[in-house]
Formats: structure tokens, sequence, C-alpha cells
């Protein structure tokens, strides 16, 4: 997690698409991040604070197959697709304010956000 802190850039690496699991593995690192900001102050500290030393982030997704297209069917960009991914799912169960939460914490973490896409490697590209 330090690390992460004194970098000025974060990449993180995920296969297939952006789904709950991937949001759950990310959601260690958010969390851990709390973790710390409770105990170097030894009381509720402002978020905030915490949030300006976060590093831009990059999802880049390997092996995607989706179609980056919105629910109307209109083409979007790869960082929208990030955004949408990180909208708040419907839903008033404890699991799905959980899940929520795990957006909630990484939009508010990583400020400065953006995803890139890399379809699966070919064998044979002809």
């Amino acid at each position: 997690l330090f690390s992460l802190l004194w970098s000025s850039f974060f990449i993180y690496n995920s296969v297939g698409s952006i789904d709950e699991n991937a949001l759950q593995n990310l959601s260690l690192v958010i969390n851990l991040a709390k973790e710390i900001q409770i105990k170097s102050s030894g009381k509720d500290a402002d978020p905030e604070e915490l949030a300006q030393y976060f590093p831009s982030f990059l999802w880049v997704v390997r092996d995607f197959a989706l179609k980056l297209v919105d629910q109307a069917g209109h083409p979007i960009s790869t960082k929208e697709y990030l955004e949408n991914s990180l909208n708040p799912q419907k839903g008033v169960s404890d699991a799905v304010e959980s899940k929520n939460r795990i957006r909630r914490l990484i939009k508010h973490f990583f400020r400065e956000r953006d995803c890139q896409t890399m379809v699966r490697p070919l064998e044979d590209e002809k």
C-alpha cells in the first residue's frame, strides 16, 4: 500500500471484464488505505486528506471480449465503460450496499481514472 501512495500512477490488471469479482479484489487496496488512515491518526481522520495522496488509476482489462456500447447500442469509450461499472447498483440489501460502498470508495480515492482493454491474443492472426 505504501508503494501505491508513493506512486504517481497505479495500474490494475484484470482479466475478462469489470465485474463484481474484479471490484472486490480491488477493494482490498481501498480497505487497507482506510485502515492505515484510521490507525495512523488514532481517530477518524478526514478521508479527503488521504485521497489527495492517491495516484492516477488505470484499469487494464485483458482478454476483453465485450462490445463497448451503452444500453441504447451507441458506442462508448473505455473510460465510459469504467465509469458505468462504478455506478451504484440498485437495491437495498446489505449485499448491494456493500457493493456500492466499494464503488464509492474507488471513485473517492482514485479521482483520476481511466481504462484500457486488450483483446485476447491470437495464435494465428490470418
